[in-house]
């Protein structure tokens, strides 16, 4: 009997955990190209040059419900005469592995994605995005490129009653404060189906930064993903192994018990 329960809780233990998905702000993500979680939790995007990153929660959300994201980030300039290449809060239908290309593109262009865009070094746009491409976004309050360090924070809201992007934000450019925002007209659901993934992507060229995510909040949360196969494999295993172990054990107490005859 303690044989059963055991076994009963390790599979319940291992069904319950996300497929080896690295966890940021308490939300499971899968990680692309240049991301990794670092120890502080940060979810550091680029850290050199020619790199493309990007992380997305680990199960997709409905495209038919409304929702708003809170986040913070960080890039700074590493080597080189400007800060590259800029950020995205993205979401797109293509699966939680999906990466753009890198410089300008972002790790957003080429995912036919919508999101929200700080695009730095010689670009400098700051907005929202329905087509994918970083570069048809408004221009940014001012010259971010040239910043040593460029931190701040955005909420996006989606209504998917009206169908309706928003966007509120600061940047903060080398200690200089500047306000953004705007919106958007986009049926999420149209474009992707009924669902989608969310995240962030980031990409670098011929010039380094260390683009970070810093803080993430998402309303409603998704929900909890499905075991991966690799998850049920490992479980299936361990109970193989334990009934295995059980089977020998029985044998074993079945022969301790005959009683030989003389």
């Amino acid at each position: 009997m303690r044989l059963l329960i055991t076994s009963s809780i390790v599979l319940a233990g291992l069904l319950s955990l996300p497929a080896f998905a690295a966890t940021f702000d308490g939300y499971a993500v899968d990680e692309s190209g240049s991301a990794s979680v670092l120890n502080n939790g940060d979810l550091q995007l680029t850290s050199t040059y020619h790199q493309a990153g990007a992380a997305w929660l680990n199960a997709p959300i409905s495209t038919t419900t409304s929702f708003t994201v809170n986040y913070g980030f960080s890039l700074a300039r590493i080597a080189g005469s400007r800060i590259a290449d800029g950020i995205t809060f993205a979401m797109q239908g293509s699966g939680n592995t999906a990466l753009g290309s890198a410089g300008s593109g972002i790790g957003f262009s080429g995912l036919n994605g919508v999101g929200s865009v700080i695009q730095t070094y010689t670009n400098d746009h700051v907005g929202l995005s329905t087509d994918g491409n970083p570069g048809n976004t408004p221009y940014a309050p001012a010259d971010i490129g040239s910043a040593q360090l460029l931190t701040g924070s955005e909420t996006i809201s989606y209504n998917a009653n009206t169908d309706t992007l928003s966007m509120t934000g600061v940047l903060d450019k080398d200690n200089t404060i500047y306000n953004i925002s705007g919106n958007a007209s986009v049926n999420l659901n149209q474009k992707f189906g009924p669902t989608m993934y969310v995240g962030f992507t980031g990409g670098t060229g011929i010039d380094e930064s260390d683009q970070r995510i810093t803080s993430f909040s998402i309303t409603p949360p998704p929900p909890v993903p499905e075991p991966g196969s690799n998850v049920l494999m490992f479980a299936g295993l361990v109970l193989a192994g334990v009934g295995g172990w059980a089977g020998r054990r029985s044998k074993k107490s079945s022969d301790d018990n005959v009683l030989s005859v003389a």
